[in-house]
């Protein structure tokens, strides 16, 4: 049976009996606990060492407000059971201090077993520094959390760790999920409000990885060798984790959630001439993991079998072909959201994108 899934707006709900004492966060008490500070070209708000990227036309400090907000109240609405486990999981957490008002504003109302899953690339296990560090914001929040915190650095690692009883195999069972999505990758066309819908062009959000274990997705691109370093030039722009590159010639592969291959395509000729040519490989190679003990396929077997595709067409034309392997943001946002539609207990998931809040319930 498909779950129920209902919309809500983000009108301030009646306070409880028991939350006299906590009231709904405004600009001005946000502003009052925090400073700017320049980066680049970018603002960044701070309490302490929690940070968020704010821009007036992405993710405003109003639009932030009634978020956090509306959020709260959702959850107050529909997981009142304040003695009860509460398990957030965010996705591209970053800095951290939008997840820290949050916590308070909770804690505040009552809740008592508040868990969190913090999720960022930047996640890594040395402590990536990119912009800015997150060691210190990681270290803040998990004073805040009171031991109730796990972070990892793709969705992929929340699947496959459950040391202490914190990864995905124990948190859906626990009691009520809220998956928060804040401030995803944004191109500059989403932030003008015009939406690439040009059939013949796919818009995406993956960061390279070197460690395949690492990827949820795989993008073949095919170009002709003059625009090579174009290409080039759109995965480096994705490597910097925030940019979103628009391609013509692409294949974008990941693993769906029933372990097979899913192959998207642009209806540019070359793209679709490369998924028909790249499916029964692909099928093939589900053939050949269904005779062995793997549970389903992988990246791994993925990257083979469209390398096998790659080094055949060497032969029959002069196109460049680039093979990456991506932590990919919507394919993460899709795994993370059939989990928590799956729960036996309510679950949300709360977004804040290009300064619009929407919020899902499942039941």
């Amino acid at each position: 049976m498909l779950p129920a899934v209902t919309s809500e707006s983000i009108a301030l709900l009646p306070l409880y009996s028991r939350d006299r004492q906590q009231t709904a966060l405004t600009p001005t008490s946000v502003i009052n606990q925090t400073h700017l500070r320049p980066h680049g070209q970018l603002m960044y708000r701070f309490q302490d060492q929690l940070f968020w990227c704010e821009h007036d036309d992405v993710s405003s400090l109003n639009s932030r407000v009634s978020y956090l907000n509306a959020v709260v109240n959702h959850i107050r609405q529909t997981m009142p059971n304040r003695d009860q486990p509460l398990t957030l999981i965010s996705l591209g957490a970053g800095g951290l201090l939008m997840e820290s008002f949050i916590h308070k504003q909770l804690q505040g109302h009552g809740y008592q077993d508040i868990n969190w899953r913090v999720i960022d690339i930047e996640y890594g296990p040395d402590g990536v520094h990119r912009c800015l560090s997150y060691r210190d914001s990681l270290d803040d929040f998990a004073g805040l959390t009171a031991g109730k915190l796990a972070v990892y650095s793709s969705e992929q690692h929340y699947f496959t760790t459950g040391t202490g009883g914190n990864g995905a195999t124990n948190d859906r069972d626990r009691w009520a999920t809220v998956l928060l999505i804040i401030d995803p990758p944004t191109s500059s066309s989403q932030a003008l409000g015009r939406a690439c819908i040009d059939p013949q062009s796919m818009s995406v959000k993956g960061r390279p990885v070197e460690d395949i274990a690492a990827a949820n997705c795989l993008y073949l691109i095919a170009c002709d060798p003059e625009y090579k370093e174009l290409v080039d030039h759109a995965m480096a722009m994705l490597a910097r984790g925030d940019r979103i590159a628009t391609l013509c010639s692409i294949l974008k592969c990941h693993v769906n959630k029933f372990g097979r291959c899913e192959v998207l395509s642009t209806q540019a000729p070359r793209s679709l001439m490369m998924k028909e040519a790249c499916i029964p490989l692909l099928e093939q190679a589900k053939t050949i993991q269904a005779s062995t003990s793997a549970p389903e396929m992988t990246i791994s077997d993925i990257k083979r079998a469209v390398e096998r595709y790659v080094t055949a067409m060497a032969d029959e034309n002069n196109l460049y072909y680039s093979v990456c392997c991506v932590s990919d943001y919507d394919v993460s946002l899709a795994r993370l959201r059939d989990y928590i539609i799956d729960s036996p207990h309510s679950s949300s998931l709360a977004t804040l994108e290009i300064n619009a809040t929407c919020i899902e319930n499942y039941s």
